[in-house]
């Protein structure tokens, strides 16, 4: 009888949050929808010359992969291809606020060296007539308003900067409130964070990238909300379920398969707890899961709409392409012939250089260091006998599954993109010392 009456507290809850999920991604859908088609026939002549300056000034170079580069990035791809969709706008502008035009190399050539042409005259460099149907594109959108505002070296230092600032603000907001005794233990856990992601998240490889910065500063975002609401006193329920929609639609709307939704399920399983009010473990556990139903609606809802205006203007054709590219992320259908686990594993180790470039050994080190500690700490901290710690011990437990399980569902995508998708392990790396903290916390009070 019990556990029915939890089973159905915990559906009337999720039900909720999926309701005020739905709601939110379809205002901020709107609100895409209506920047979006703003954001064409700005300036083209201008944006395109702020490209050819880049490319003058080695700004934008001809390779798409720069290994080790901390000026320009590593994911120049992704750099040039949104680019290319931002200033080619030689479709119908109905079109175009729904998908931009697919840009794909020809023989021999990189996208960035389609980019060199296009920018320069070819305006057949890497036209294919397709679109991009499988994202918002988010990240275009911004492109198409910053570009005939600022040159692209401009444009990725003020990604940058924001980045920098958002996590300096995370770890200045976490020491006020440990130094004026506001949540120590919260607090604690929430510098450990920021920490975390001020040396572990491969900002001087990605926090410039076109592609990766609308995105992570989303998260960003969102982490420096909890912990001005943790040293606050906390979150309440309501405005943690309105917060985690708002962040679910803003993943969607910037997501490029750069990590953000497995990021954020793991933010909110593990990290919330930490974020809202006192309450009982139960109730916690309660607003996790409308906040995750929230999170997940919200993305839910936002890509749904893409989806249906993708298919009231282009038809059906875009819905199978979208399927077939969901199911060679998948893992589905014909794979190379050397993608299998092994593949995987070796992928997941080489692409700890994600977490700090030119560092392998000692990001896989930090990464072994927190999970050991971490490990040893949760069992510490199962045992403990306090509900509380034993609460939020699971949590974060479960968050690293999420980030883990997703991984793994998305495994072809992974095994090929592992050196970015590994920055996830950040996460691992800042709740295994925030456990050890605990465990540590914990181990003085039965000290006294």
């Amino acid at each position: 009888m019990l556990k029915t009456m939890r089973l159905a507290v915990l559906l009337r809850s999720g039900s909720l949050g999926v309701a005020t999920g739905i709601i939110a991604g379809l205002l901020l859908f709107l609100l895409f929808a209506i920047a979006n088609r703003a954001s064409l026939g700005r300036n083209l002549p201008l944006a395109e010359a702020h490209v050819r300056q880049a490319f003058a000034t080695a700004a934008l170079q001809n390779e798409d992969w720069l290994v080790g580069n901390t000026d320009i990035g590593r994911h120049q791809y992704n750099d040039c291809l949104i680019l290319y969709m931002a200033i080619d706008q030689q479709a119908p502008a109905d079109q175009l606020a729904v998908s931009p035009v697919k840009p794909v190399q020809r023989t021999d050539e990189t996208m960035c060296g389609a980019l060199r042409a296009y920018a320069f005259g070819d305006h057949e460099a890497g036209r294919t007539g397709l679109f991009y149907h499988q994202y918002v594109h988010g990240h275009t959108m911004l492109a198409r308003y910053l570009l005939p505002l600022a040159s692209v070296e401009q444009i990725r230092t003020a990604y940058h900067l924001l980045q920098s600032l958002l996590i300096l603000a995370g770890i200045l907001v976490a020491m006020l409130a440990l130094a004026k005794g506001h949540r120590p233990t919260e607090s604690l856990v929430w510098l450990i964070v920021f920490l975390a992601l001020s040396r572990w998240f491969g900002l001087e490889s990605y926090g410039q990238s076109l592609s990766h910065a609308p995105s992570d500063a989303v998260i960003l975002v969102y982490l420096l909300f909890l912990a001005v609401a943790s040293a606050r006193g906390g979150l309440g329920r309501r405005t943690s379920l309105v917060a985690a929609a708002v962040f679910g639609a803003a993943t969607a709307i910037f997501e490029f398969l750069t990590g953000g939704i497995p990021f954020g399920l793991a933010i909110i399983i593990g990290g919330l707890p930490f974020a809202l009010r006192d309450a009982a473990p139960r109730e916690i556990a309660e607003q996790v899961v409308e906040a995750l139903a929230s999170f997940c609606a919200a993305i839910a809802t936002c890509m749904a709409l893409k989806l249906l205006l993708a298919l009231s203007v282009f038809g059906l054709e875009s819905f199978r392409e979208s399927a077939s590219q969901l199911g060679v992320r998948l893992g589905m259908g014909q794979q190379q012939p050397d993608l299998g686990p092994v593949k995987l594993a070796k992928s997941l180790v080489k692409g700890l250089n994600s977490l700090a470039a030119g560092m392998h050994v000692l990001a896989g080190a930090m990464l072994a260091t927190a999970i050991g500690f971490g490990a040893w700490s949760a069992r510490m901290l199962l045992a403990s006998g306090d509900p509380t710690l034993r609460a939020r011990t699971v949590h974060l437990l479960l968050s690293n599954l999420a980030i883990v399980g997703m991984l793994g569902l998305l495994w072809q995508h992974t095994a090929i993109h592992a050196w970015f998708m590994d920055r996830l392990f950040v996460w691992t790396i800042a709740s295994g010392f925030a456990l050890f903290s605990m465990a540590i916390i914990h181990r003085r009070h039965l000290a006294r």
